[in-house]
């Protein structure tokens, strides 16, 4: 690359951040994960893969060149989403397969099953899908269709997809059933478009799938459940998930991103939380309530004083007496069930179109495509101060029908009796 190598080190995003060009491009390898590095030139900083590709058998073994490979600037991607594109693309050249051919040289009739779901996932971050999805189609692969990851894709027929499908629909459920099986039809459609012989493949196997029938998931909290929820939330001793499903009610965020907050995203002085991709793609700044900023204030010094120098808003340990600290990974509460997660985000939409808001201003702030040529022409930070101003009434909706309700008889009471004071 003709850049100064620097010694390894584990990059953090704070040293990253620290790096500048010094009239002269440099490298600096990640100590975590072998092979990735961050290149620092004039322009930006990127994060780029390195390996040596051999291909043979064991003992026979030969280098055919050295694979290099930019997973996306600094600005597109973060360290985890680098490290995480990056053990994917080391261990696709570890099976001696080159990341950077091109769909030509590709002859997706001789693909196992494994490895049309690799080129699927590579399509999804090609198309910059959130990194999420990829890995989520990843894990279904393995959790429900293991039995299939080594066969070759021209070897499932229909009517082993029909039996799959409805073997999981009994043991796993019709959703997840649904879902398993529609990862597979896409990417069976990728297979098919960039097969040179479609023949080869012929027909989609789930082509001959009924699709289970699924409840639409729009459940929300109603206005007279949110009091007694509101309750049960401040009862919750941990303050870290207690002040995860506040903000969570307060901000409408998918919980996705809601757990995966990270403290330097936040900017208290101006009422922000910079989010630098979201499921869209896009980055997002989500403006912060008054009432939103105490609860961020408290998740951070909570979060200080549980797990000292943590990068995550809402941390927790996996395990009792584990080390490492991540962000809380589950968002249910055993006092709270089916009651937090995405029903907030429901309920905050709900709660938006009770209040009057804005249509465009509503979707603004839950992220949401601006339909039409307002979509086009719409720019959220230009209207930063507007919506700033929008979440301060949405989150005096939202605290006022969280307020516990007096029964009719100790209101009365209260009424003939007031407080001396």
């Amino acid at each position: 690359m003709g850049n100064d190598q620097r010694q390894p080190r584990k990059l953090t995003e704070g040293y990253i951040k620290s790096l500048v060009f010094e009239g002269r491009a440099f490298a600096v390898r990640d100590a975590a994960v072998t092979g990735l590095m961050l290149d620092v030139n004039k322009r930006c900083k990127s994060y780029k893969v390195q390996r040596d590709l051999w291909v043979g058998e064991r003992g026979r073994r030969r280098l055919v060149k050295t694979v290099r490979k930019t997973l996306g600037t600094t600005e597109d991607i973060t360290l985890d989403e680098a490290r995480t594109r990056a053990l994917a693309l080391i261990a696709e050249i570890k099976r001696g397969k080159d990341p950077n051919r091109s769909w030509q040289d590709m002859d997706a009739g001789s693909w196992t099953v494994t490895r049309m779901y690799e080129e699927y996932a590579a399509d999804l971050r090609r198309r910059e899908c959130a990194e999420r999805t990829a890995l989520d189609v990843l894990a279904r692969l393995e959790s429900y269709l293991g039995d299939w990851k080594a066969l070759p894709i021209s070897e499932i027929k229909k009517s082993m997809a029909r039996e799959k499908h409805t073997k999981l629909s009994v043991r796993r459920g019709k959703r997840i059933a649904n879902m398993a099986l529609k990862d597979f039809r896409w990417a069976y459609n990728l297979a098919l478009r960039v097969v040179d012989d479609p023949d080869a493949l012929g027909d989609n196997p789930t082509n001959a799938i009924t699709w289970n029938k699924e409840r639409a998931s729009n459940r929300v909290l109603m206005p007279d459940e949110l009091p007694e929820w509101w309750v049960k939330v401040q009862a919750i001793d941990n303050p870290v998930r207690r002040a995860m499903h506040e903000l969570g009610l307060l901000s409408g965020l998918r919980p996705g991103t809601l757990v995966s907050l990270r403290c330097e995203w936040v900017d208290l002085d101006k009422r922000v939380i910079h989010i630098p991709k979201m499921k869209s793609g896009r980055s997002f700044d989500l403006p912060l309530s008054e009432r939103m900023i105490e609860v961020v204030q408290q998740a951070l010094e909570a979060g200080a004083a549980l797990y000292p120098r943590t990068e995550w808003l809402f941390p927790t340990r996996l395990r009792k007496g584990e080390r490492e600290v991540k962000h809380v990974q589950v968002w249910r509460e055993n006092t709270l069930p089916s009651q937090t997660g995405h029903i907030l985000r429901h309920t905050y939409r709900t709660i938006a179109k009770r209040a009057g808001i804005d249509q465009i201003d509503a979707r603004l702030l839950l992220d949401h495509t601006v339909p039409g040529i307002d979509g086009v022409y719409i720019h959220s930070r230009a209207l930063f101060d507007r919506l700033l101003s929008t979440q301060g009434v949405m989150s005096t909706e939202i605290l006022a029908l969280c307020e516990p309700r007096l029964d009719c008889s100790a209101a009365a009471q209260a009424a003939t009796h007031p407080r001396s004071a």
